[in-house]
């Protein structure tokens, strides 16, 4: 199962007075990264609903937002007898217009209590059941959009294991096509010479542009790439980064030991693919 970390997932339920709308979107991070807006009656419960995103979404920027529609999240009330006592020492101060007198005294202290409105238990349940059903949504989504990636990613390691293998075949030609150049150019000097110093220098020319070992590391990287997109585990991008990694380190190294133009141009294939592949490893989970 392979997961993209850009999701997307929102529901709107009512209960009882309380209409709630849950929505979360995600983009790619290298770590889990949240942010959370709440009502004030969930304050309280944010680190658990912090946790429950950080258990399920794993790693990603998540973006989550909880709204209470038509419902304030405070409530009001007079205090009468405070107003009274207020309206009726100012009044015996002086006689004021009382319209006037009444919007003072609303701004003075204490007129005004402010509580915050309690949210129902069976609220509380229904939002976290509903929060995990987002979550799903969301997960789905990851899903959908990780299986597109999975079949580019797919045709990037073909298209690099098909270069690789005719970069192996073009390159036993090369090796022998330099090793009789050399042996035609010394021939042609008509001087005497050591043949097993010749025969040991050349030997050390051509180990050193010699691409094999690279070829065999390059289709290791190559095979442990497909079996870890294959697999069931669902956090797998940091892992397919470090092996992206690795066949670039190889590919170069081929690019510079190899002065045959046909291998340049394969080697340049091939860079293309992987720089496609690490673009696209970005927004994997």
């Amino acid at each position: 199962m392979l997961q993209s970390m850009t999701g997307y997932g929102s529901k709107s339920f009512k209960i009882d007075d309380f209409e709630i709308n849950i929505e979360i979107r995600t983009l790619n991070s290298r770590y889990f990264d949240s942010k959370i807006s709440l009502p004030p009656t969930l304050y309280k419960h944010e680190l658990e609903i912090n946790n429950l995103l950080k258990k399920f979404l794993v790693r990603g920027k998540v973006e989550l937002n909880i709204k209470f529609l038509g419902i304030s999240d405070d409530s009001f009330s007079f205090n009468k007898e405070v107003i009274k006592n207020y309206f009726k020492d100012l009044n015996d101060i002086s006689k004021f217009d009382k319209s006037q007198l009444l919007n003072s005294i609303l701004n003075l202290p204490n007129t005004i209590s402010k509580s915050e409105n309690k949210i129902p238990e069976k609220v509380l349940k229904n939002i976290i059941v509903s929060l995990n059903s987002v979550i799903k949504e969301l997960i789905s989504f990851r899903t959908k959009e990780g299986q597109s990636t999975k079949k580019d990613l797919a045709e990037n390691i073909k298209t690099i294991n098909t270069y690789s293998e005719k970069i192996k075949k073009e390159s036993k030609y090369h090796k022998k096509s330099i090793e009789e150049s050399l042996e035609k150019k010394v021939r042609n000097l008509n001087v005497e010479y050591d043949h097993g110093k010749f025969e040991q220098e050349m030997f050390y020319y051509l180990e050193k542009i010699d691409i094999n070992e690279e070829l065999v590391r390059l289709s290791s990287h190559v095979n442990f790439f497909n079996e870890i997109l294959k697999n069931k585990s669902i956090e797998k991008g940091k892992k397919l980064g470090f092996i992206c990694q690795e066949m670039g380190r190889e590919i170069n190294t081929i690019g510079s030991k190899s002065n045959n133009s046909l291998i340049q141009n394969h080697v340049v294939e091939m860079k293309s693919s992987v720089e496609k592949i690490r673009e696209q490893l970005l927004n994997i989970l």
